[in-house]
């Protein structure tokens, strides 16, 4: 596989009827840099990883040419400068990318299944590895992978909403944030009709799992938020 070949492109299938396309952007060393020609998301391998990915099938190549005729590279003449970031901003940067160590360790180590037997012995080698001292729970690592996959890859949707969330209670720690979140996407999805009661009884549920695997890991308890934040929090939706 010629890296440097300006025709190549990566094709990563992401379902029976949808597929994500690379091309190369950089190569530094062994670090090669993709990015998404349809949604300009940027992806960092290290070269052997790469080719692994494509040896095992995971990713394959094709011309430029048999790029679907819908997809165009997007100009770099059109990009808007950024603006000034915020303390916020750089802050939800920081904790986008430790996500997404995560979600990449996880798809390049192809982790069998993101269930609790395959992806809790993976997070703690992880968290050893990159020295993050409030690891993730299994269930919201594979809540992030699922948010990377159907975004095309897309490592900005990793990004944390803050600005969707309504009004933070800040002593809440970022993994019982997380875990609401999960919570209300997930009754929303199957609900028409709105319980206040029920969401939170779901919510004290989850996190007294996810608590008693945290027991387990030698890890601190995480403390509930109210009802009223839930109920709050709801309501701005």
């Amino acid at each position: 596989m010629d890296l440097q070949n300006p025709d190549l492109i990566l094709v990563k299938r992401l379902s029976e009827l949808s597929c994500s396309y690379f091309a190369v952007e950089s190569i530094v060393g062994t670090n090669v840099v993709l990015t998404d020609i349809e949604s300009g998301g940027r992806f960092n391998f290290a070269k052997p990883k790469l080719e692994q990915l494509v040896s095992n099938g995971q990713l394959r190549t094709i011309a430029r040419r048999e790029l679907p005729t819908k997809l165009t590279f997007k100009s770099l003449s059109n990009v808007k400068k950024p603006k000034a970031e915020t303390a916020e901003d750089v802050a939800s940067k920081k904790e986008m990318e430790r996500r997404y160590k995560y979600v990449q360790g996880a798809i390049e180590q192809s982790v069998p299944a993101y269930t609790e037997k395959w992806l809790t012995p993976f997070i703690a080698q992880k968290a050893a590895e990159i020295n993050d001292s409030s690891p993730p729970s299994w269930r919201t690592l594979a809540h992030w992978n699922k948010t990377f996959v159907e975004s095309g890859w897309d490592k900005n949707a990793l990004m944390p909403k803050h600005k969707a969330k309504g009004n933070r209670t800040k002593q809440l720690p970022r993994e019982v944030h997380d875990l609401i979140d999960e919570v209300i996407n997930e009754y929303l999805r199957t609900h028409t009709v709105v319980r206040y009661q029920k969401v939170y009884d779901l919510f004290l549920e989850q996190l007294g799992r996810l608590n008693a695997e945290r027991r387990e890991s030698d890890l601190v308890e995480l403390k509930p938020c109210s009802y009223r934040w839930i109920v709050n929090r709801l309501q701005n939706r």
